[in-house]
């Protein structure tokens, strides 16, 4: 047999996952199909990505995609980490993939350097970021926990996977994200971001749920591909500012659970063609049944006398066209959902207005609590700037005061978390951090993270806590936080200067960062 029949296809491959379901209030659905009030498929997209009978389906095919591609073969798992249940009370409780999933789970990371800081210990380069000028304005790298697993999910932004894609070598990618079927037309610069982020490689293998708007987004994208790759007209869309009274979105917190389904390879994308699915569907199908069987699910597929001898191919049910409605049962659901929520969310204002009564010392220190945020105060550590000319002002350096539920923080934040590296700024100084959070929890060690965590202390709005004294507390440690972040408030002026200087220089554009 052909090495083509071994270790699959050459070309990119897009493969669909879904089909008829019925769902635990007995209506029944096609995740291909349309449905009433949901023009991204948000609703059969959460519903696939969290049904244990959907990932039991992927698995069943991605675990001898992994086997023909060789021993350390893996598959990278971009999205949702866990499966929904159904309990006796009709709410839904969250059980993780990693007992789902055959062969164990791991976590790859990927991360992206400030400037030209190297990557920490263990962690492959895959990329140096670099602007138009040749500065060097950062590495990307990744690193696996555990290189033996077969199954790894990602942690870190998928938008720096074209940079790493290619280099991490997975052998399929599974994407039950909506990053790119969120909100918002199939514009060409859609296309781009799936083929750079999703189709890393000449031989990428991309597995998702088969959702009316991912099947749009595929075909929209093949027709892209057929049109040249058009580059996407400068258009300013308009900016629709946040409104943080308006009500929630019931189709947002609506999540049907599939109970019985005929889910298998609906869809399948080969060489930017639509191909026939039921030959690949049939295979699995043998493959899931028939563990004894040592062939290839590629040697099935390619190799016409196994393929007449062994599989039993039938047809593609189309999927409906007319809209589906919204299951009962989790609009339901939603709706409960949503009015705890908002019962929360009214006894945490009510709680939260009575507590800033005591935030008169942090007040004189400058802490602003903004009139939309609440349980929020911000203290600036700068004066205001433009991260980009036409911008507006903001400081360069903040803390910021947050109060949860059960427990009070506060971190630092600079805008310009790509030119200086606030956490090796605090590593650096750990020392001095800890006893300015002493003898409450300073946390260690640190995460790479835009938002610093210098203070946490148990105890929030929905506890007995002395906030008189808490607040008295933290006015102490503002005088101690200022002066230890003076040197990084000075770091990011300079590092503002400079990218101030580079972009205004009137023979180049610089691109922001």
């Amino acid at each position: 047999m052909s090495d083509h029949q071994h270790t699959g296809p050459s070309g990119p491959m897009i493969i669909l996952i879904g089909g008829p379901m019925t769902v635990d209030d007995g209506s029944s659905l096609d995740s291909r199909q349309p449905v009433d009030q949901d023009p991204t498929s948000h609703v059969t997209q959460v519903s696939l990505a969290t049904s244990l009978l959907w990932w039991l389906t992927a698995s069943s095919l991605v675990g001898r995609l992994l086997d023909s591609a060789g021993d350390s073969a893996f598959a990278l798992l971009v999205g949702r980490r866990s499966v929904v249940e159904l309990r006796h009370d009709g709410s839904l409780r969250r059980t993780g993939l990693r007992a789902v999933l055959p062969g164990g789970t791991t976590e790859l990371e990927l991360i992206r350097t400030s400037l030209d800081e190297p990557l920490p210990d263990s962690y492959t380069e895959a990329h140096t970021l670099e602007s138009w000028d040749g500065t060097v304005m950062g590495t990307v790298g990744f690193k696996t926990a555990a290189p033996s697993r077969r199954w790894r999910f990602l942690k870190g932004n998928e938008f720096y996977l074209d940079k790493a894609g290619e280099r991490i070598g997975a052998a399929v990618l599974i994407d039950t994200s909506e990053s790119l079927t969120h909100d918002g037309d199939l514009l060409p610069e859609r296309y781009a971001a799936f083929e750079q982020r999703r189709l890393m490689k000449s031989n990428s293998i991309i597995v998702m749920p088969h959702t009316h708007r991912s099947e749009s987004l595929v075909r929209g994208y093949l027709a892209w591909v057929r049109g040249g790759r058009p580059a996407a007209e400068k258009i300013s869309a308009p900016i629709t500012a946040w409104d943080p009274t308006a009500p929630p979105d019931p189709v947002h917190y609506t999540c049907p659970l599939p109970i019985e389904a005929q889910f298998g390879v609906t869809g399948l994308v080969q060489d930017a063609e639509w191909r026939d699915p039921s030959d690949l569907e049939a295979a699995r199908v043998l493959l899931q049944a028939r563990y004894d069987l040592k062939i290839g699910i590629w040697d099935l597929v390619g190799n016409p006398t196994l393929r007449n001898t062994l599989l039993s191919s039938a047809p593609l049910a189309p999927a409906p066209t007319q809209a589906a409605p919204i299951p009962v049962g989790a609009a339901q659901r939603a709706q409960k959902s949503i009015a705890a929520k908002a019962a929360e969310k009214a006894e945490a204002e009510h709680s939260l207005d009575q507590i800033a009564a005591s935030f008169r010392r942090l007040k004189a220190l400058g802490w602003k609590r903004p009139a939309e945020g609440h349980g929020i105060m911000h203290l600036p550590l700068t004066d205001n700037y433009p991260q980009w000319p036409g911008d507006d002002p903001c400081p360069l350096v903040q803390l910021t005061f947050e109060i949860s539920k059960r427990q009070a923080t506060v971190s630092t934040f600079t805008i310009l978390y790509n030119q200086v590296d606030i956490t090796q700024y605090v590593a650096d100084r750990h020392e001095a951090f800890e006893s300015i959070a002493a003898p409450d929890h300073f946390p260690l060690p640190l995460d790479k993270s835009s938002h610093l965590i210098l203070w946490r202390a148990p105890g929030g709005w929905a506890d007995n806590v002395d906030w008189v004294d808490r607040a008295a507390a933290l006015s102490e440690r503002t005088l101690h936080w200022r002066a230890a972040l003076q040197e990084l408030c000075n770091q990011c002026r300079h590092a503002h200067a400079k990218k101030f200087q580079r972009a205004q220089r009137p023979s180049h554009a610089s691109e922001p960062t």
